[in-house]
């Protein structure tokens, strides 16, 4: 797992906004720039063998993610009242835009990766499962609002970019895919600053602990 915004801090402004071998996909953007109040970019790879196109999506959002949270946890965030129906609603906006944008081409798209990036940290999510993204956007902005305190160790220190998820592997710490949405809720891992070097963390959902592992993110 490398970090890219450490390595490239220009890395989420890169990318196109037009492809002509995707239709429909300005519409796609500015959806998802009103629903998440965020500019949007995108990053298309077309799989010719499998009739397929990965996109890399990054959203990049003038405030950080605690105004996020307060604004999601009290209600007034766009459209969204939470609890009850925020995490719904979020995802299904998502996931008929992007079901929308495969209807108007004659191949499938899919987003392989999804960067929420505010000024204070970034939220990296890799796909797990077909359109698992879009489906759980909500319930992992859910998660991190609940999570939150101690994933910033009692609010004392912020990572600067979060990766959701890792896997735990069986053997010598490698940490290995599970083909399951769910998983999105069992490990991520976690950037923090330590001077010159950044330290690597994983932190365990079910435990609501840190620990330092060594960290690999298989394709």
């Amino acid at each position: 797992m490398s970090s890219r915004r450490k390595n490239d801090p220009n890395f989420h402004f890169s990318g196109a906004k037009i492809f002509e071998a995707v239709n429909g996909v300005d519409e796609f953007i500015k959806t998802l720039e009103r629903e998440f109040f965020a500019e949007a970019k995108m990053q298309c790879h077309f799989n010719s063998a499998h009739n397929k196109a990965e996109l890399i999506l990054d959203l990049n959002f003038n405030f950080g993610l605690t105004e996020i949270l307060r604004h999601f946890n009290g209600g007034d965030w766009g459209n969204f009242s939470y609890p009850q129906e925020s995490q719904i609603q979020m995802s299904s906006s998502f996931t008929k835009a992007l079901e929308k944008l495969n209807a108007q081409n004659s191949h499938s798209l899919d987003i392989v990766e999804a960067s929420f990036h505010y000024k204070d940290t970034s939220i990296v999510v890799s796909r797990t499962s077909e359109f698992s993204i879009p489906k759980q956007t909500g319930a992992i902005l859910a998660k991190i609002s609940e999570h939150f305190v101690y994933f910033t160790k009692g609010l004392t220190e912020m990572p600067y970019e979060v990766f959701v998820p890792v896997y735990e592997g069986n053997a010598q710490n490698v940490f290995e895919p599970k083909k399951s949405q769910s998983s999105y809720f069992d490990y991520w891992g976690l950037y923090f600053e330590d001077k010159v070097h950044h330290r690597v963390m994983i932190y365990s959902l079910n435990d609501k602990e840190l620990c330092h592992e060594d960290l690999f993110l298989l394709e």
